[in-house]
């Protein structure tokens, strides 16, 4: 009989040993599960709004584990999203703003930390906050990278949580940590006391890691995308070294600076009274075409495009970045104008007559920068160096390029060296339309 006993006590004790470990390996199946689902999550990043990424990252912890529900504070030093809380359904309703009421929300957010409570809410213990005792099962494990690990059995009743009811939950909160500040802290909630044992710290610790690299994946990520979103705009503005210059020096903003710079406007003589007589379709094939022959000719000499106006052209040199020849590539870019309407026009001789141009150039000081809204930004410059330019070309006749005596200043000493210029003649006692004070011009005759 008593072998018999010795072979039962036996068989429960294998029995007993045999469901822990299948707990255990139930326990590590059901981990993996959870961070294969997070990286699932994460490769979904093209097609889910941002935020939704974080509460579906946390809606697989609450999921997989058990949890009563679950939450991500991002703090004012997190670059993705700062001082702002991502939650799931909890079974209670309450507003998750007010953990910030934790007493230990604070010491969460002042260093890396891990604070773990058997009872939170409901009647705190006689002994207030005592501290686990060491030992058994529920040591920390080696693996563990926490600097501070706090496990309470209960708050005292001077921290009683106003917005939890009488039920109660065991939480455990981890600081989140990026370059020795804290970005973020994962805080979970669960009906069983013991959900969130010792045991269980590394894989919350590879929760946290998981949380950490999708921040600065995403960092990254959106950084890129907002990259090509503002290149992409800019291509509209700016050629691609100009473009490459302006990231290297960070991000154009709204609001705008004073800068030195050669602005340029070239217009289409006649061209209102030649579309009458034209189909709307071919006007915009027409425009198009010149549009489309010109703009390289701004870019490839280092300019701006602000705008087209109608059947004309408004370009910068000298903004967004400085250019000490602004006028002389103003001047050539001009000419190199008149060279390729000739080819435009050769082009089309067949189906209209030849087209011919004004341009006006002026330098100075203007204002320049993006203007309008977040929504809608255009680069553009301002001031009464541009105002001045589009008189000097309103002026000109056809197919001559009128510069103001600063250009003109500016370009003499090289003024050799400009291919396709025929003729310069010097315009004294010029009368701009809306000024009183005469002003000096220059004509250029291209050759054409």
């Amino acid at each position: 009989m008593n072998g018999g006993n010795s072979q039962i006590d036996q068989f429960e004790v294998f029995k007993k040993n045999f469901l822990f470990m299948q707990k255990k390996y139930d326990e590590k199946i059901k981990e993996l599960s959870v961070i294969k689902e997070m990286n699932n999550t994460m490769q979904q990043v093209d097609f889910i709004d941002q935020d939704q990424i974080w509460i579906r990252l946390l809606e697989c912890l609450k999921k997989y584990k058990g949890l009563a529900g679950a939450a991500l504070y991002f703090s004012p030093d997190n670059e993705v999203k700062r001082d702002y809380f991502f939650y799931t359904d909890f079974e209670e309703q309450f507003d998750f703003s007010q953990l910030r009421q934790l007493p230990f929300f604070n010491d969460l957010l002042s260093e890396q930390r891990v604070i773990v409570i058997e009872k939170l809410g409901g009647a705190p213990s006689e002994d207030g906050i005592v501290e686990k005792e060491d030992g058994g099962g529920d040591e920390v494990p080696a693996g563990y990278v926490g600097k501070v690990d706090i496990y309470l059995k209960a708050l005292s009743s001077t921290e009683s949580l106003p917005f939890i009811s009488e039920s109660q939950y065991a939480f455990y909160g981890q600081s989140i940590l990026s370059n020795e500040k804290v970005i973020a802290v994962l805080m979970l909630f669960a009906r069983h006391k013991r959900a969130f044992e010792a045991s269980h710290l590394y894989f919350y610790n590879v929760v946290c890691e998981h949380f950490h690299n999708s921040m600065r994946f995403l960092r990254l990520y959106y950084g890129k995308l907002d990259e090509e979103k503002q290149m992409i705009h800019m291509s509209r503005f700016f050629s691609k070294n100009i473009i490459g210059e302006v990231i290297k020096k960070g991000k154009l903003r709204l609001g705008g600076e004073k800068k030195e710079a050669a602005v340029i406007f070239a217009d289409l003589k006649g061209f209102t009274t030649l579309s009458e007589s034209m189909a709307p379709e071919a006007v915009v094939i027409l425009l198009n075409h010149f549009f489309s022959c010109m703009i390289p000719i701004i870019f490839k000499n280092g300019g701006t495009l602000d705008k087209l106006l109608g059947d004309g052209i408004m370009a910068v040199f000298g903004a967004p970045l400085e250019d000490k020849n602004a006028c002389c590539n103003a001047v050539r870019t001009a000419l190199e104008m008149f060279v390729v309407l000739e080819k435009l026009n050769l082009e089309l001789k067949d189906d209209y007559n030849s087209l011919e141009m004004t341009v006006g150039i002026n330098h100075g000081e203007l204002i320049a920068g993006l203007m309008g809204s977040r929504e809608h930004m255009n680069y553009t410059v301002v001031g009464d160096t541009v105002n001045a330019a589009q008189r000097i070309q309103s002026m000109a006749q056809s197919n001559e390029i009128l510069i103001s005596e600063s250009v003109w200043r500016a370009i003499e000493p090289e003024i050799d060296s400009f291919e396709a210029v025929k003729a310069v003649s010097r315009l004294d006692n010029v009368k701009l339309k809306g000024k009183e004070k005469t002003v000096t011009l220059f004509r250029l005759t291209p050759e054409i």
